[in-house]
């Protein structure tokens, strides 16, 4: 008896089973789509990161829509992606999403080789637009837009909401109103996390705010929260350059989430970059990121010479953190009660927005009177940050114990200002700082603090190196100079040009 199977009869070959439906269909879709994106992005041949000249011969439209082949990418996609008119363009430069900035032994090689290209050759006449799409406008980012601003480049930023302390002297941020399902989720998932994690534009909407802003770049913060995700779900379907900023260690732990993370998005040829210096300096492997430092926010006249200027004795300590359990103000209090019978004085600068952050200096108040330091201790609350040069500027020494702060950028600012510097060991910024437990201590334990800060404020001729060592130390590892070429990096050489004004 011969077996039939899917209607064949007598002797004919069985037809072989093929799953249908629109799983499957979707499944077929995805895989080619992903198969396409790579193989553009990683193509032998296209390097778009290169600042050169296309050569003779080639103008800039036949440099832009360099490599056919884009229809395979665009049988592929969805019915409402091909109506997009502009999309087989950009699928003319989707190679640049991450060609070039992944090398094929894991490494960030390539481009760091383009920070600094030989001859030092770089299309200054190239305009690029770099968008950000950040939970909120930090003040971490603001010397990345000066930086690029002052460079001739455009810059907008997209977030989902904005706080009162924000800079927004070079660039006002796009507020991404929730969409209808963002709404929804927000009211069924409460969450810990600040900055709105499950707050997110309509797709759709995001799609026509990305044709408009029309950029070269798309920088989004980790892939997160769920307006990121969007933010580089739309990038990568309109062909745009994207690239992946976050704030974990540059040289992660193998199999750790953000190793496995960064690897996936390397694989696709999606480059990493992180704000987190490494002390170790061997090659990049895979997994780890490209460090892209802070610089400062202040435009160089109005730091300059404050590196040099005069000590304030007894000295005058400053922390700027905002009211938080975690920021350390209370260990701080207790360092410094220990070593009260040395000459300092203490100012608090932080946000006082809510009920809870005036109830918290209220208690800091109270803490510092038992603690017998209360007549030390004053507060500067509700300083803009563009304002903020006149409060480092008026100190000698920014201390701040924070535990597990990602990202601290007060300790930068102080030390473009001409402060010296002492923060908590785990820091993701400690390595802006000079090496050595003379600029550290366990954030846990208020001794270790207070022997970190005695050691410097016990005589002028201590303190004084101290605040010329880390300004050296920032200067030489955030200089205007190196971030812009880092950026530019990022930047198609010749896929679009525009007038400089």
């Amino acid at each position: 008896m011969r077996c039939h199977r899917h209607g064949s009869r007598g002797g004919a070959a069985a037809k072989p089973h093929r799953p249908s439906g629109w799983r499957f269909g979707l499944r077929r879709s995805f895989a080619a789509l992903c198969h396409s994106v790579r193989f553009r992005m990683l193509r032998p041949g296209w390097n778009a990161s290169q600042s050169v000249d296309p050569g003779p011969g080639r103008d800039e439209a036949a440099f832009e829509n360099h490599g056919a082949g884009d229809r395979h990418l665009c049988s592929a996609l969805p019915g409402f992606v091909r109506m997009d008119r502009n999309f087989r363009h950009r699928l003319g430069r989707l190679a640049g999403i991450g060609g070039g900035l992944c090398s094929d032994d894991g490494g960030f090689a390539s481009i760091v080789e383009k920070a600094d290209p030989p001859g030092g050759r770089y299309l200054k006449a190239d305009v690029l637009r770099y968008l950000f799409c950040l939970p909120r406008y930090h003040t971490n980012a603001v010397p990345w837009v000066r930086i690029l601003t002052s460079a001739g480049h455009h810059v907008a930023v997209d977030v989902v909401e904005t706080s009162v302390t924000e800079n927004h002297a070079l660039v006002s941020p796009n507020v991404m109103a929730p969409s209808a399902l963002s709404r929804m989720i927000m009211r069924r998932r409460s969450s810990n996390i600040p900055n709105s994690p499950f707050s997110f534009p309509g797709v759709f909407s995001y799609w026509k705010r990305l044709q408009a802003e029309d950029p070269d770049v798309v920088i989004i913060r980790g892939v997160t929260r769920w307006f990121c995700r969007v933010a580089a779900l739309c990038s990568i379907l309109q062909g745009r350059r994207l690239v992946i900023y976050d704030q974990e260690d540059a040289k992660p732990s193998a199999w750790s989430g953000t190793w496995v993370r960064r690897a996936v998005f390397h694989g696709l040829g999606i480059p990493h970059f992180t704000s987190r210096l490494s002390p170790n300096l061997g090659p990049a492997k895979l997994g780890d990121a490209m460090s892209l430092p802070f610089g400062s926010p202040f435009e160089p006249a109005r730091t300059e010479g404050l590196e040099s200027r005069p000590l304030q004795w007894p000295p005058r300590i400053l922390m700027v953190a905002k009211y938080r359990e975690r920021k350390g103000h209370s260990l701080l209090l207790r360092a410094l009660s220990a070593i009260s019978s040395m000459p300092f004085s203490l100012t608090f600068c932080g946000e006082e927005a809510t009920n809870a952050d005036t109830a918290f200096c209220q208690a800091l108040r109270r803490e510092a009177q038992a603690l017998g330091v209360a007549d030390r201790l004053r507060f500067q609350n509700n300083i803009a940050h563009d304002d903020m040069i006149s409060v480092f500027s008026v100190h000698d020494l920014l201390i701040l114990p924070s535990r597990a702060e990602p990202a601290a950028v007060s300790p930068i600012e102080a030390a473009w200002a001409g402060c010296a510097v002492l923060m908590s060991r785990d820091s993701g910024t400690r390595y802006y700082m000079p090496e050595g437990a003379a600029f550290d201590f366990n954030p846990d334990d208020p001794q270790d603090i207070a022997r970190a800060v005695a050691r410097l404020i016990a005589r002028p001729q201590d303190l004084g190196p101290a605040r010329d060592a880390c300004f050296a130390r920032i200067s030489s590892l955030a200089s205007d100079d190196e971030i812009l070429r880092l950026f530019e990096t990022f930047g198609p050489g010749r896929a679009r040009l525009h007038t400089r004004r």
